[in-house]
């Protein structure tokens, strides 16, 4: 039997436009963890990702086995106008949450907002479950998803 192609996920990744602001809010605000901080040089950045004449400022957030890698591209290029959801090719980050509410604020202290108003479902697995979409100041995507609280 031939061995699988894929062995894991090794993690999500996000482009910041601070990398100090984004671990206050992944780490001291959402509660993820830092595993290291890394830089690329010029030479490795144009390497690996196709981006000339950029260093790379990152850092490797845990939580349990999940990772995001969140990279702070030195220069910065300029943000894009926004996209939507819709969008083939975008991509985001879910994140399943204990407090809705206070999850959104704390976001919006970052510069997420709310693209919708918390949707809650009304059947199915997930009745009872308050999803919602956040956008970032600078583009990006995070679904917050507020199971149900229990009694």
């Amino acid at each position: 039997m031939t061995p699988p192609l894929v062995l894991d996920f090794a993690h999500a990744g996000l482009t910041v436009s601070d990398l100090d602001d984004a671990l206050v809010l992944w780490c001291s605000g959402l509660g993820f963890t830092l595993e290291r901080t890394f830089t690329l040089d010029a030479h490795t950045t144009a390497a690996t990702t196709g981006v000339a004449g950029a260093s790379i400022r990152a850092a490797t957030v845990v939580l349990g086995d999940r990772r995001v890698e969140l990279l702070q591209y030195d220069p910065p290029r300029a943000a894009r106008a926004t996209g939507s959801p819709a969008d083939t090719g975008t991509v985001h980050i879910a994140l399943t949450v204990s407090d809705l509410d206070r999850v959104l604020d704390l976001c919006a202290a970052h510069g997420w907002r709310p693209v919708g108003r918390p949707h809650e479902m009304t059947s199915g697995a997930r009745t009872g479950t308050r999803i919602i979409y956040l956008e970032g100041a600078l583009g990006g995507f995070l679904e917050l998803i507020a199971p149900p609280q229990l009694p």
